[in-house]
């Protein structure tokens, strides 16, 4: 059969260009673009007279016009910055390059509110571009640069807050939070709901508190393979105000040899680390093109059950303090342990446990203080989201019985063992189905308080509806992020039929990480007589 021959059609007329279509943002509302996006654009456009429209880009047009791209990305000096976002990065207005009047709203690393500053737009969004910091030409009162610690200050992403006072760090992070219920309770604050938020209470430490850490590293294919690749963390912008090593690029890695705010035996865990991705390059041996390094802090009372990281001789690096022994483990699957309040606490090595030590005995002493205590001792507690125990098995003795509930048989089964390593007889736990979660549960309600530590994403509707058919005489509301946290409160207080019953008797934040926007909260309920 003879072969079928198609003629081929020769195309006629220029190539057709592909045009670049935007992507919508639609971020989750508590995290900090939503944030941003949804309440802190909307905020400086209402404080400076300003309509979205006016401060909004044609991202469509300056995506596909090189020539237009080159009027938005530019330099632009003498900008003052007015405020903090909740992220920790200065928020600015620019003259619009095309609308007359308008501003472009910018998000600057590294800006303190106060700075007149020289940056460059280098992304143009919707609604903001974002920005590098060039120069600082005149310092905010704020800025008192001979506090920077780290000589990677200003460029890598970790810490945001190093120039500044400890005192006026707390007071930015109490006005994180006096702003997360102004964004997302705003009906409490209508009802006069709202307790005044309490002065943010205080790390011990300030530096070499943080008992994880992540470095990670990326291969390049334009690298030579027997290169140690760049060790460390994401860059922040393309500033040229700080010397420092920077890639290219936004985010990328950071050549980074030590992390201050990390503990002493995590610290010595990352030169251990980087020196065995040394060797690795030297000998060809990096098997991935990047990776994340877990560093986690170990301690153990006994010599003998001590592993960890090794340095480039093979020597197991040990650290003897206050009658233990530390080490940095960096086996994701390894079982770890941590003390606070002389209790024991045992957990695999990458999931969730609080990263500064230093500070939860004072967190664990608040929250006991405002459980539903009598002096008769015949209170109930209930720890929802307990994970492996650390609120439930701390108050244990403070109450007749502790029940920890979690709908992860993984963290229930640690949660038991922290239970038996500390010999305590009143504290259970159990597995509860998402939907079901108190239904188990059987205690006195006018004597029981409830726990809750749930992740950044804070309690779905479905939980807060059971919380409040449980209706427990006082609820502790423990919060990785003020933004949801504030978010469920005004729901739990106005969209559900029992939970009307219930007061905020109190907010207050706490300082887990120094140096950094981050600010833990806790919010406290109590039911009306």
């Amino acid at each position: 059969m003879p072969t079928k021959v198609v003629p081929t059609v020769a195309q006629s007329g220029p190539r057709k260009v592909k045009r670049h279509r935007a992507k919508k943002q639609n971020p989750e509302p508590t995290s900090p673009l939503g944030v941003l996006l949804n309440h802190e654009i909307p905020q400086i456009c209402k404080e400076h007279n300003l309509t979205l429209e006016q401060v909004s880009n044609p991202l469509n047009k300056v995506l596909n016009d090189s020539e237009l791209r080159k009027k938005y990305n530019r330099v632009v000096e003498s900008v003052e910055i007015l405020k903090y976002s909740s992220n920790g990065e200065g928020l600015a207005l620019l003259p619009h390059p095309e609308i007359p009047g308008g501003k472009q709203i910018a998000v600057v690393p590294f800006g303190m509110p106060g700075d007149v500053v020289t940056l460059r737009v280098f992304m143009t969004k919707h609604t903001h571009v974002d920005t590098d910091l060039l120069s600082i030409d005149k310092s905010s009162d704020l800025r008192k640069q001979d506090l920077i610690r780290c000589r990677y200050f200003g460029a890598c992403s970790g810490c945001q807050y190093q120039p500044i006072e400890y005192e006026q760090q707390l007071e930015f992070k109490r006005n994180t939070i006096v702003n997360a219920y102004k964004y997302f309770a705003p009906r409490l604050g209508v009802l006069g709901k709202l307790p005044e938020v309490g002065k943010t209470v205080a790390s011990p430490l300030k530096y070499g508190y943080r008992t994880k850490l992540t470095p990670h590293y990326q291969l390049s294919r334009h690298e030579d393979a027997k290169t140690r690749p760049n060790f460390g963390f994401g860059s922040k912008g393309r500033p040229s105000w700080r010397e420092v090593p920077l890639r290219e690029y936004p985010g990328e890695v950071m050549d980074i040899e030590d992390c201050i705010i990390g503990t002493e035996i995590v610290r010595q865990g990352m030169k251990n680390e980087r020196a065995r991705l040394e060797s690795q390059a030297a000998k060809g041996e990096i098997k991935h093109k990047g990776a994340t390094v877990l560093l986690r802090e170990d301690t153990r009372r006994n010599k003998d059950e001590v592993k960890g990281s090794t340095d480039e001789m093979g020597k197991l690096s040990i650290l003897e303090q206050d009658d233990k022994f530390k080490t940095c483990v960096t086996d994701n699957n390894a079982i770890v342990s941590e003390y606070v309040n002389g209790l024991r606490f045992d957990f695999v090595a990458n999931e969730f446990f609080q990263n500064n030590n230093s500070i939860l005995p004072k967190v664990i002493d608040y929250v006991k203080s405002n459980l539903a205590l009598d002096k008769s001792g015949d209170d109930y507690l209930v720890d929802a989201y307990c994970g492996s125990g650390l609120f439930s098995i701390s108050c244990a003795s403070s109450v007749r019985k502790s029940l920890g509930v979690e709908i992860s048989a993984h963290s229930i089964a640690f949660a038991k063992k922290n239970v038996e390593l500390n010999n305590i007889d009143n504290c259970e736990f159990i597995e509860g189905k998402a939907e079901k979660l108190f239904e188990k549960i059987d205690f006195p309600k006018d004597k029981t308080s409830v726990i809750l530590d749930p992740p950044r994403k804070g309690c779905d509707e479905v939980f807060l509806k059971q919380l409040a058919e449980f209706y427990p005489k006082r609820i502790v509301y423990v919060s990785c992020n003020v933004h949801s946290q504030a978010r469920d409160v005004e729901y739990f207080l106005t969209e559900t039929e029992k939970g009307k019953d219930y007061t905020l008797e109190s907010i207050i934040g706490f300082d887990f990480f120094p140096q950094t926007h981050h600010v833990e909260g806790v919010a406290v309920l109590s039911r009306k007589c």
